[in-house]
């Protein structure tokens, strides 16, 4: 069978590359790097390293690449390893990436590599501050984040779904994929014998419908549809100490390290990594990318229930709102017209009865949200009050 020769050849390759040279391999749970051999875990990749080349330097090396990819979501799944400083174990020929690497091997030790096998191995350059992506030299500042970069940039994905298009490492992926998204078996309900298209549907179903495995709170009758909105709750509703986990920069806390670190790379370092297509401005991700097309196409999907003015952004909707319920107490002298701020007044008189204007500077900490300017002023607003 195709599937059964290509695993053989990829462990083979993944035992030539741990054997003939000092990377090392690890993997990646809960947040921590986990020794590929016995499973010990540590925040430290240094740390890491140290261990595996003392502890495992003589560790049957068949036994265990065989052990890590005999299940099948692993078996299409590429072994990661750590290639900081990477070099030859039999010569001191230098090399300085995993392709110049198995390229030496072939070359120089006629090691049996077969380089028609993709995703074999998966490397990184890791380090406790900032990650690093060999292939590209993008630096991240936590690993989940580069090892998502990684999977889908580095890696082949010939697997396509002929239903969705989606594409996939390796042929059990896909498997995995159809049987659950895709394959009508006429699955049924097992709480009120509905019958459902596809095992996903079925899921789904019982989990909305039925309530099924909802996380129930310890301390309370809550419950909840995802293990998020659980920690969220017993972090800010009980107080679960060990759930709250802190920013190191400003007071907030979240119940899982991901949410903090993502708020981290949005808020306090300022990530932009995404690009938009049209202008090339960086946003932090696809969903900011999102936001800003706006400016774009055009598209104002957020309508006034009163009035029917339309706006881009839900913010622009709320602060227009107000025009209709805050009280107009801001009267024109000239022309009776009432506003709700004062300096949507001063902004009236200057553009509509200048001769009127007084000598005062409009103070740029007064002006409001840009939506309620241009719903109240009728001329154009001049370039440098626009946010």
């Amino acid at each position: 069978m195709e599937a059964a020769r290509k695993l053989l050849i990829k462990r083979r390759n993944v035992e030539y590359v741990l054997q003939y040279s000092n990377v090392t391999p690890f993997m990646w749970h809960k947040g921590k790097y986990k020794c590929f051999y016995c499973n010990e875990t540590t925040k430290d990749p240094e740390i890491l390293r140290q261990h595996t080349a003392e502890v495992h330097q003589f560790a049957n090396l068949e036994l265990v690449v065989f052990d890590r990819t005999k299940n099948n979501r692993n078996k299409d799944a590429a072994v990661k390893i750590d290639v900081t400083g990477i070099s030859c174990k039999l010569c001191p020929q230098a090399v300085t990436s995993l392709e110049e690497l198995i390229h030496h091997l072939i070359i120089a030790h006629d090691a049996e590599y077969d380089v028609s096998v993709p995703n074999c191995l998966l490397p990184f350059k890791l380090d406790k501050d900032q990650p690093t992506c060999p292939t590209c030299n993008m630096k991240f500042v936590f690993f989940e984040y580069l090892l998502r970069h990684a999977n889908k940039n580095h890696l082949s994905h010939h697997y396509i779904c002929d239903v969705c298009g989606t594409s996939f490492q390796g042929e059990n992926h896909l498997k995995m994929h159809y049987r659950y998204y895709h394959r009508e078996g006429g699955y049924t309900c097992e709480y009120c014998g509905i019958s459902l298209a596809t095992l996903s549907k079925k899921i789904l179903h019982e989990k909305n419908v039925h309530l099924v495995n909802l996380s129930t709170c310890p301390h309370c009758p809550e419950t909840f549809k995802s293990p998020y909105l659980k920690k969220l709750h017993l972090a800010n509703v009980h107080g679960v100490e060990e759930l709250k986990i802190k920013c190191p920069y400003c007071p907030k806390v979240y119940p899982q390290e991901s949410i903090m670190s993502r708020h981290m790379r949005r808020v306090h370092l300022r990530e932009k990594n995404v690009e938009c297509e049209v202008c090339g401005d960086k946003f932090f991700g696809p969903y900011d990318v999102k936001l800003h097309m706006v400016k774009h196409n055009g598209e104002k999907r957020f309508v006034c229930s009163v009035c029917g003015k339309k706006f881009s952004k839900r913010s622009n909707l709320n602060s227009h709102s107000v025009l209709h319920t805050r009280e107009k107490d801001h009267v024109c002298m000239v022309c009776n017209k009432a506003f709700a701020h004062q300096t949507n007044l001063r902004m009236h008189i200057r553009n509509r009865h200048s001769q009127y204007e007084q000598s005062e500077v409009i103070d740029d900490s007064d002006m409001v949200q840009m939506e309620v300017i241009q719903e109240e002023f009728d001329g154009d607003v001049p370039e440098q009050y626009i946010q």
